[in-house]
């Protein structure tokens, strides 16, 4: 008979129980592999003395290839034993993780004792944070994809565990939120966020800052784009979240305020604003049917450019305004100083009010705090960061709207809580200018984590069957 190396017992009801195996053959992906023959091309490096190679599930479904080395006095880094297996070994039989040992763990036997060999860190996240819309995006794949809490910018997909299918995963989703096809070859040339984010965006010398005047969170699909407005600090930056539940046929544009150029005028009132806007929406989309969603200050913007695109005959087939009304608003009522100011334009990130003093704080200090919070925000320059708060106090200016223009149609509406924890009832103040429905939902977040992606969860489904419906 053939010996197939398994172990199985057979029981007195016929069935045979499987045990594992009598060697050190592993099966991954499909593949049988005899770690043997990895731990012999190891310890035939010059700066390896001992070796052994363990086949790992860390997390359910995630088997992986980790080998044990005990160097000499110079250790070889993770390229340099990869590229000594490739020499002699197929993509499959690579270790994806290499850990450095003193020593392998024994048993009173004197054989390895593989039960007492330790985890491979995890060492994800430590280096730069995300910069871009792109790269925010695809560093949550990563994480999702690879089950690590954060990623940076500079740690590769293939290092911390990632191997062909989890790749051909990571491709399957890219695709679907950001539209743009990739190939196993191209994860190989840019495994790490940053490399695969200036892909995506067509090369180094086509990279967008993300301070364009339309942000093109997603450029494919066949279905009308949905517009996103943003908020006070005059960033779309926050709606990159959104791609995760936006159906994968519809792009998704986001509206960005003039001057974060630092030379572009800001407008003066919401005319200036709407007039501007709506030429950015026409160059993309012509004509209609028109998808407008806004959050905060956006929502205003949001209403009066889907009013003033009616009455130039055009089809506003879905409006969605999260958590604003109109005249002068909350966050402008709950302004003691320039702190406050600080939190509306970095979404809420609140540790401003921590620092020492009342009084303004230098720039250079408020970009510490953004890298330092994970903020994609804190790799801009300090220019663009006053920009920014310049941006935010002129939009709370213009957004005291005192009585808006009608609407002919429905409005999608989220609302967040109220300081008390409690329903605010903002959407009734909008159902006199609206001829339609306005379909309320209570969310249980703070205004300032409207755009969190637990705040998202809720939202996003909503979101997505009205698209659906009115597309």
């Amino acid at each position: 008979m053939y010996r197939t190396g398994d172990l199985a017992q057979h029981h007195p009801d016929g069935l045979l129980h499987f045990h594992g195996r009598t060697d050190n053959q592993v099966k991954i992906r499909g593949y049988r592999i005899e770690t043997a023959e990895i731990e012999t091309l190891l310890a035939q490096h010059p700066h390896i003395t001992q070796a052994t190679v363990i086949a790992r599930e860390d997390h359910p479904g995630n088997k992986q290839l980790t080998a044990y080395t005990v160097p000499t006095n110079q250790p070889p880094d993770h390229t340099t034993l990869t590229r000594h297996l490739a020499r002699h070994l197929p993509d499959y039989m690579i270790p994806t993780t290499f850990v450095t040992l003193d020593r392998l763990p024994l048993t009173p036997n004197g054989k390895i004792d593989y039960h007492a060999l330790p985890a491979p860190p995890t060492t994800a996240g430590t280096g730069r944070p995300p910069r871009t819309p792109h790269e925010q995006i695809l560093a949550t794949l990563f994480a999702e994809i690879l089950n690590i809490p954060t990623i940076s910018i500079d740690d590769n997909f293939f290092e911390l565990g990632g191997h062909s299918l989890l790749a051909t995963r990571l491709i399957s989703r890219t695709r679907a939120l950001l539209g743009v096809r990739l190939s196993i070859r191209s994860m190989l040339k840019s495994p790490t966020v940053e490399s695969l984010a200036r892909l995506i965006q067509g090369g180094e010398e086509n990279r967008s800052n993300g301070l364009e005047p339309v942000l093109s969170l997603r450029s494919n699909g066949s279905r009308p784009p949905l517009f996103c407005i943003h908020p006070g600090g005059g960033m779309a930056w926050c709606y990159a979240g959104l791609l995760r539940h936006v159906p994968k046929d519809h792009p998704v544009y986001g509206l960005q305020a003039q001057g974060l150029d630092g030379e572009t005028p800001l407008p003066t009132d919401m005319d200036e604003v709407v007039e501007d806007y709506v030429a950015r929406i026409r160059a993309i989309q012509p004509q209609g049917p028109y998808h407008l969603l806004g959050w905060s200050f956006g929502g205003k913007v949001a209403y009066a450019l889907a009013a003033r695109l009616q009455q130039e005959g055009e089809k506003v087939a879905m409006l969605t305004v999260i958590d604003t009304g109109f005249g002068r608003s909350a966050e402008a009522d709950g302004l003691r100083g320039p702190r406050d100011l600080l939190d509306i334009a970095f979404d809420g990130i609140g540790a401003f009010q921590d620092e020492p003093g009342d009084g303004p704080l230098e720039m250079s200090r408020i970009v510490e705090i953004l890298k330092a919070g994970g903020s994609a925000l804190g790799s801009l320059d300090e220019r663009t960061v006053e920009m920014l708060i310049h941006i935010t106090e002129n939009n709370l200016k213009i957004g005291d709207m005192e009585v808006p223009a009608r609407f002919d149609g429905d409005v999608l509406f989220f609302a967040a809580e109220g300081p008390d924890g409690g329903p605010t009832g903002l959407a009734e103040v909008w159902k006199p200018f609206v001829s339609g429905q306005v379909e309320s939902y209570d969310l249980a977040f703070k205004h300032s984590k409207m755009m969190s992606a637990d705040a998202l969860a809720v939202m996003g489904p909503v979101l997505a069957r009205s698209l659906k419906e009115r597309s």
